[in-house]
């Protein structure tokens, strides 16, 4: 009776030691699963980026980050306390399998959301937005009506998984497209319309100003009133992380209304307003006197 006593002693203790380490294990797991507990107990965010002036550039000899979303999550990091790594350099077809595989934990380069992209990512609430306009030679006349671009005799410079990409595909898709790889600089783009490569492509005025101060004079916007697009600019996410989401949010929100992120778009922006501002979520009441 006692050896059969010890038999069910020993077998109880074997199961609740299985169960400690299984609740163990668990709790292992969804900390690994949750970037928001990686994160903090780590002390460091892991950035993905692409280099595209004046959101995120990398000097070739320093290796230092700058731009306007580099300032901004560096930001954000000192206001959490926690580090910014730039962990990897990826291509626009590369940022969503980099997050799910969680080689880093955000895209901290600035993309563009769309419908699209919203099944394989989770955008942060928009620090600025752009408009997306078309682009030709200074003196290109046969797109003032931007449909006239949905030809076969038309060619569209566009990077691989890009925006361009997108917008050609959906909007002109009887033009040809002349593709760069995905971590080609945009500026080849704009290179091949004026090297008559290509005929047009989509931009933000932004970048398109960068590359007129070295090139005067060689493109022009082809329809001022006719943006394709307008996207708000954001950070991305690894999907189903709401925590580390919110806790972003919450700091972008806070630079938005204090101001702080403003004056990192004028350290930055190519010429006045080329981006457009997030409008404030509040109206001070015109009688306020405090």
């Amino acid at each position: 009776m006692l050896r059969f006593s010890w038999l069910i002693y020993l077998l109880l203790l074997s199961f609740a030691v299985s169960a400690c380490q299984n609740t163990a294990t668990n709790i292992n797991a969804a900390n690994t699963s949750s970037t928001y507990n990686r994160v903090l107990s780590t002390g460091n965010i892991r950035c993905g980026y692409l280099t595209y002036p004046p959101y995120c550039m990398k000097n070739a000899n320093t290796k230092e980050m700058t731009g306007i979303f580099v300032d901004a999550i560096e930001r954000i990091g000192k206001k959490l306390g926690l580090k910014i790594t730039w962990a990897e350099e990826v291509g626009y077809e590369s940022v969503f399998e980099g997050l799910r595989s969680n080689r880093f934990d955000i895209f901290a380069a600035g993309l563009w959301p769309n419908a699209e992209r919203a099944k394989v990512g989770d955008f942060s609430r928009p620090l600025f937005y752009n408009a997306v306009k078309a682009y030709g030679r200074s003196n290109e006349k046969r797109f003032n009506n931007l449909s006239n671009i949905n030809s076969s005799l038309v060619k569209i410079a566009v990077i691989d998984g890009a925006m361009e990409d997108s917008i050609a595909k959906n909007d002109f898709p009887l033009a040809k497209r002349l593709s760069l790889t995905q971590l080609s600089p945009f500026s080849q783009n704009l290179l091949n319309i004026v090297t008559k490569k290509a005929d047009v492509t989509f931009a933000e005025p932004g970048i398109v100003d960068l590359f007129l101060k070295n090139n005067p004079g060689s493109l022009k916007e082809l329809a001022p009133k006719q943006p394709l697009r307008i996207f708000g600019n954001c950070f991305v996410f690894k999907v189903g992380q709401p925590e580390f989401k919110d806790m972003i949010n919450t700091v972008i929100e806070e630079m938005l209304n204090s101001g702080e992120f403003d004056r990192i778009l004028k350290k930055y922006e190519p010429a006045p307003n080329s981006v457009y501002r997030v409008a404030a979520p509040y109206k001070i009441p015109d009688n306020y006197k405090h």
